[in-house]
């Protein structure tokens, strides 16, 4: 697990009238004195994970990528030789090699969450340096299965991001029950009385809702609950009469602005 996100000094150096560089020493918040002169340059710090699912199976996710370029970075001590990054989500430090990769570095995050990143570079006389910088990443999912009926559909999502950060801010919810009238093709159909709930992981009910859909048509159901318990919750929905097709729409989401600012290359 990575550490809790802390709150960071941003400072922002310009070199020679047109490097900007976001710079914060990693050693408890004081004054980097050191050899390196960290340039760190990133077009975005926030992003949305996009997850995907048919009839209880997962489908695709597409995680979020984030580059940090350092080509500007020197050293009075020596010529730079790796660039490092520490994706905060409690996975392993990436070290690349600078002449073999190059000086810009970049990775991919999976899970949800508020995410404190440390980009440095280590010269060739072993001197390190580092700032951090914050990272939001939220999560959308869309979840689709067809034929619910009385005995329901349970779709199960974590609200807990994977460190020990903040929770999320939110999460958002839009569901649709389509009723096809399947199961009457000779008499036109009937009606069908959906039931939606919505539970955190101690299973006590956020919200629901009952909606009767007449044959043919469709409803929606909306809610948003800014009450995010940790661990696993779950969306149940369950049809009498007619059975449904349902698509549900969840996001996950955290404080707009709580990332660092983005510092593009200018």
């Amino acid at each position: 697990m990575a550490k809790r996100p802390q709150s960071l000094l941003l400072v922002f150096i310009l070199c020679a009238m047109s490097l900007a560089g976001c710079t914060e020493d990693s050693a408890m918040g004081d004054e980097y004195t050191g050899p390196i002169s960290l340039i760190v340059y990133y077009d975005t710090t926030s992003g949305q994970i996009e997850e995907t699912w048919s009839q209880g199976t997962q489908g695709q996710t597409t995680g979020v990528s984030l580059s940090f370029d350092l080509a500007g970075t020197t050293s009075s001590a020596g010529a730079i030789v790796s660039v490092t990054l520490d994706p905060g989500d409690g996975t392993t430090p990436i070290e690349q090699n600078v002449g073999e990769d190059g000086a810009e570095i970049s990775y991919e995050w999976q899970t949800h969450g508020l995410f404190t990143v440390a980009a440095g570079a280590i010269d060739s006389e072993g001197n390190a340096h580092n700032i951090t910088i914050k990272i939001r990443v939220d999560k959308h999912i869309t979840y689709g299965i067809n034929n619910v009926g009385e005995d329901g559909h349970t779709m199960t999502f974590r609200m807990s991001p994977d460190n020990d950060g903040p929770l999320a801010n939110r999460v958002v919810i839009k569901s649709t029950a389509d009723n096809t009238g399947g199961d009457f093709p000779l008499t036109g159909g009937g009606t069908a009385e959906v039931t939606w709930e919505l539970k955190d992981a101690e299973e006590t009910m956020v919200s629901s809702e009952d909606k009767t859909i007449a044959d043919g048509s469709s409803e929606e159901w909306s809610t948003t609950s800014q009450s995010t318990s940790e661990g696993d919750w779950t969306l149940f929905v369950s049809s009498e009469g007619d059975s449904v097709t349902v698509n549900h729409d969840v996001s996950i989401l955290y404080i707009e602005g709580s990332e660092s600012p983005a510092n593009p290359r200018p």
